[in-house]
């Protein structure tokens, strides 16, 4: 078993190995493979980009020098693809400190010059922060925040809450990778809060309270219309989990 630090990671962490070159391409397979990941490998940037709508990898090992699409051209493209989950990148290159300057830009999360070892490669996930996503995840979570806030000023709830806000980074980054539902206690609303000096329960008890207002002050019509049958009748409004799932589920119907 792999030993990870990133909680949010499958538990044994899918790692999906992009390189062109046969010889390197088999050796991180196999000693990543044995350091207890399940690894899965691919020899161009199409192979590549066709196994992160399949496979979900928590993770991509990215060489700037593929064929098909190079490194570049992987990161260019998932960088403007919606997707429920981006992996965390990291980069490599031999071509100098100018190309993994270029893939950090473009939205890796990590570059490092090649040759790289798997000990490399298993040191800096194993390192990465408690409930660390990967950068696109973020940026397309920015993205789609406004579409969001668009849902729920739909559903009535007032924008002057607290909990409005929340709610509105809690699905946008929900959308972009679906494993932070499962842990929103934990990571979810400890990681909303820390970006404006608020704890993980205060979020989460925020977000709690504009539910219930919305339910109990809102257009009872347009709620049904929006959650339908999917709420529990004898609780008469959703969870916090719930909501955030729905308002998902509402955001790929607006955004696909």
């Amino acid at each position: 078993m792999a030993r990870r630090s990133n909680p949010i990671m499958n538990e044994t962490p899918r790692l999906l190995i992009a390189e062109g070159y046969g010889l390197s391409r088999e050796k991180l397979y196999e000693s990543l493979s044995r350091l207890g990941y399940a690894v899965y490998a691919a020899a161009d940037g199409g192979q590549a980009l066709a196994l992160i709508d399949t496979l979900k990898p928590d993770a991509l090992v990215l060489s700037l020098t593929l064929p098909v699409y190079d490194g570049y051209g992987v990161l260019e493209v998932l960088s403007v693809r919606p997707l429920a989950r981006y992996p965390l990148i990291i980069a490599t290159s031999s071509m100098g400190e100018s190309s993994l300057a270029r893939a950090l830009s473009l939205g890796a999360d990590e570059a490092v010059p090649k040759p790289v070892t798997p000990e490399r490669i298993d040191s800096l996930l194993r390192s990465l922060p408690a409930c660390r996503i990967s950068k696109l995840s973020l940026r397309h979570a920015e993205k789609r925040e406004a579409t969001v806030r668009r849902l729920l000023g739909e559903i009535g709830m007032a924008e002057r809450l607290k909990g409005f806000s929340y709610l509105a980074r809690a699905a946008a980054l929900v959308s972009t990778d679906d494993r932070l539902l499962r842990q929103a206690t934990g990571y979810l609303y400890p990681m909303i809060g820390s970006t404006c000096g608020a704890s993980g329960n205060s979020v989460e008890r925020a977000v709690r309270h504009a539910i219930e207002s919305t339910w109990t002050r809102g257009n009872m019509e347009v709620l049904h219309h929006v959650f339908g049958n999917s709420i529990d009748p004898q609780r008469g409004k959703p969870t916090n989990s719930e909501c955030i799932a729905m308002l998902v589920q509402r955001l790929w119907v607006a955004t696909t």
